[in-house]
Formats: structure tokens, sequence, C-alpha cells
């Protein structure tokens, strides 16, 4: 059974670290979490003020899109609280003809790629590779799979309304992260793009900045941070600029809250399976179910 770790960061200790990048994420998944508290010195909600500084969620958003930014902001994070688990929640573009994705769907992350190192050669792309880590297997094999797999407890608890009649689903593959925003499937280098990763089912700008910045914080035995990434699907990567733009306005309070509702109940499994922390002076601090 996995145990929480104990190690602190500058402002305290976080059990699970909460990163969105737009203001609509930001608002949607404090709202799915009930963090309604600011923290005294810096921009996290928590659920509440805690005086030993134990936070068992923190969440936090990125000062704008790109995985550039989201490095940085990753960095504080873990400097600021040590958090065990990272969760990447928000919207992402989605690929309608691979595996069934439909706008409202969320994506859980297998295997994620960068889209953004290449090197032009006699009018050729040649892909260049960066060493990142790849999402936690524990956290999608013995948690999300549950949910996917039996989604009624996580479909009743969606509270957005949604903008057409079905039933959103849980999917997990492969995510790309690259340096554009994908909005138009009649650009040259959008479909290069669709083509090359003809597994993917989402695209994003974020997820590679973070999963380097984890990679990079994996200097001692007594820290070893795992993370999810998990994605609703908001607009469609493989149609128009016009339709996209459109699916975009519509689709984004749903896929938010599909998203943040998810791992919410993957985070109440999560907490509840595990062990309670002992904080820095010996004092058990038992963690309990939102």
């Amino acid at each position: 059974m996995p145990v929480f770790t104990q190690v602190s960061g500058r402002l305290g200790k976080a059990t699970i670290a909460l990163v969105t990048i737009t203001t609509e994420e930001f608002d949607g998944v404090r709202s799915v979490f009930g963090l309604s508290h600011q923290h005294p010195e810096r921009p996290y909600s928590v659920e509440s003020p805690d005086r030993r500084k134990h936070y068992p969620i923190v969440l936090r958003r990125a000062p704008g899109q790109t995985n550039v930014v989201a490095a940085g902001l990753t960095s504080e994070i873990l400097e600021d609280f040590r958090p065990s688990y990272v969760f990447v929640i928000g919207t992402a573009g989605g690929h309608s003809e691979r595996d069934g994705v439909q706008l409202g769907d969320v994506v859980i992350a297998d295997y994620l790629e960068y889209s953004g190192y290449w090197k032009l050669n006699k009018g050729k792309y040649h892909e260049r590779k960066l060493p990142f880590d790849h999402p936690s297997l524990h956290l999608r094999e013995h948690f999300a799979e549950r949910i996917r797999q039996s989604p009624e407890k996580w479909l009743e608890q969606i509270t957005a309304e949604r903008p057409t009649e079905g039933v959103c689903k849980a999917l997990v593959g492969e995510v790309v992260a690259g340096e554009i925003l994908l909005g138009d499937a009649k650009n040259k280098e959008q479909r290069r793009l669709l083509n090359k990763y003809e597994k993917a089912l989402a695209f994003e700008m974020e997820s590679f900045g973070i999963a380097q910045t984890i990679y990079r914080y994996r200097s001692s035995v007594h820290y070893n941070p795992q993370f999810l990434i998990v994605r609703g699907i908001s607009d469609l990567v493989n149609t128009d600029a016009t339709a996209n733009n459109d699916e975009r306005k519509r689709w984004t309070p749903y896929a938010i809250n599909a998203a943040a509702t998810f791992v919410k109940l993957l985070i109440e499994k999560l907490i509840a399976q595990d062990q309670p922390i002992t904080t820095d002076t010996g004092e058990e601090h038992p963690c309990q179910a939102l």
C-alpha cells in the first residue's frame, strides 16, 4: 500500500496539488472541490486554513498557456508544498475519428508526446526527443480505471449542463502537448501533427512542461511525486476553425466539470486507501475523503 511522502516544502506540506491553466478551468475546479479559501502567502486555493501548514489539497492556476509557463508553475508548486500527487485538470482538443472521442468526453493520458521539438533538413521534419515523466501507472490502473469501468457515480455527480443530449465517457489514450493551439484542421501544420501522432486522442499545450519538471525533481529517494493528466474534450481538432471556436465556447464549462468531477472521485478513492500522514513532528495526521 502506498504511503504519502513526509517531505515538506517552503510553505508546508500538501498531499495533492491540482494544476489548471485558464481562469475557467481554475474556477470550475475550485467549485467542484470546494476550495474556497486562499492561502495567506501565495495564490493557492485550499479548503480551509491550517496552522500546522498541512493541506490535503492545494489548487493553483498557471499565469498563461504553453509548456514553458506550466513548467515554471510546477517547479514553484513542488518547492512550496512537495505534493505526493499532481493532477493536471483542464480541457483539450479531441480527435473525433479516434476511439469514438466526442465533445464532453474525458481523456486520461497513458502516454505523453511532445510535439514542439523538430529539426528541419532538406524539406523534411525530424523529431527530436527530450526526457520527461509519463503519467502514473499506479494512479491510472488502480484508481482511474475503476471509475472508467463503473462510471455511474461519476456521471451522476457532474453538475454542469450538457449542451446536447448524450452521456460522456472516460477514455484512456495518448495525449500530445505542443506549443501551438490547434484550431483549424485545414492548416497544413495542424494536419501534419495530426498525421504524425495518429494514435493521439487529445491535444493540448502544458502537460509536457509539467511532466519534465516532475522528472527533474526526482533527485532524492525521499521524494517521488506522481502525476496524472485528465482532460475534458471541449473542441475537436479535426473540424474547421469556425466550428472549433463555437464548440469550445459551448462545451468548455461541461468539459471542465466532467474532468474535475472524475478527479475528485479518484482522489476520494486514493485517500481512502492510503495510510495516514506522519508530520515532521511525528504526529499522525489522518487523511479523510473529500
